[in-house]
């Protein structure tokens, strides 16, 4: 053998020597870069469902759309959650980087977070989540949504809401400011506050937890005739949906109140139809009718308060 050939073997065993000597005394961290090489090899790509017919095209500035379904921050979550939201979508897995460590943790904390509730502020009612539940596995979330509003409760409120249109000749092509102040009125006048729901309602953590939360929606408020403050709410933001106004939910600080805001004539204004309800402001049902933040806050300031950081829109 060569002394060329003779050195260079000597240099591959000292290699490998020193490779098993780091194996065997860097255990834990060999193992995690060995799990991590695998995981890169066999990571799945994303599946993307089709977007629902409940899909919202706005753009707002508080929250936007991904197309990136790999979380690296916390960050990340409150776009992927959106774009699951904002979609419909009953299910949806997506992937953790594989540098993220904390991202399991993260995820359970955000999920029950305050975000979630803006969130479902800015998507379609129809696709707000009522239950949000995870799952995870190696560097997968799989989340699964149960939403307030069922299937055969969206058919009966769309037929309504096609109907109450027709009746007011009101198109999203036509559409004009008189037709707002109509829809504004047909459910105000059509709905009263439910005084015995709002009393029930106090002694529990969400409405989730009531037996019967009709009250809380839209079908309390276009069917039964009774409603509270999210029924109105939803009630108007579904009217808006169909004819294209980009429109979204505030609630207060104390989460006791919620109204609408939405964007016509270039700007963004409020309008609260539970506080213009005769039953409850008797002097003048379109007292919190399109307004800026500032007339809202002097017209009240207790019920109205919410955050102004969260809400980009307003600010």
């Amino acid at each position: 053998m060569s002394r060329t050939r003779y050195l260079t073997s000597i240099l591959i065993i000292l290699i490998l020597l020193m490779t098993l000597y780091y194996i065997v005394n860097n255990k834990e961290k060999t193992s995690d870069i060995i799990y991590n090489y695998i995981l890169r090899l066999n990571q799945k790509k994303v599946i993307i469902p089709d977007k629902s017919n409940n899909h919202r095209s706005y753009l707002f500035k508080t929250l936007t759309e991904t197309n990136d379904f790999v979380a690296k921050n916390e960050d990340d979550f409150k776009k992927i959650y959106y774009t699951i939201l904002n979609n419909g979508w009953d299910t949806f897995t997506f992937q953790c980087d594989l540098d993220y460590k904390d991202c399991f943790e993260d995820n359970s904390e955000f999920i029950k977070s305050d975000y979630m509730l803006l969130i479902n502020n800015y998507v379609s009612p129809y696709n707000k989540q009522m239950i949000i539940k995870t799952e995870g596995i190696r560097n997968e979330i799989t989340v699964k949504v149960t939403k307030i509003y069922k299937n055969d409760e969206i058919t009966k409120l769309k037929n309504k809401i096609s109907e109450v249109l027709k009746k007011y000749n009101i198109t999203k092509e036509t559409f004009t400011e008189k037709d707002l102040e109509r829809i504004h009125d047909y459910i105000i006048k059509n709905t009263k506050y439910d005084d015995d729901f709002a009393k029930e309602a106090e002694n529990f953590d969400n409405y989730n937890n009531m037996e019967d939360i009709t009250s809380s929606k839209a079908t309390g408020a276009l069917f039964n005739k009774k409603a509270v403050c999210s029924g109105y709410t939803d009630a108007f933001a579904l009217f808006l949906d169909e004819l294209k106004v980009p429109n979204f939910k505030v609630e207060s600080m104390s989460r006791k109140h919620v109204w609408n805001v939405i964007y016509y004539n270039k700007k963004w204004s409020h309008v609260d139809l539970t506080w213009d309800d005769d039953e409850v402001n008797k002097n003048n049902n379109r007292n919190f009718y399109m307004i800026n933040t500032k007339a809202l806050l002097k017209k009240d300031s207790k019920e109205h308060n919410f955050d102004t950081d969260l809400y980009l829109e307003l600010k």
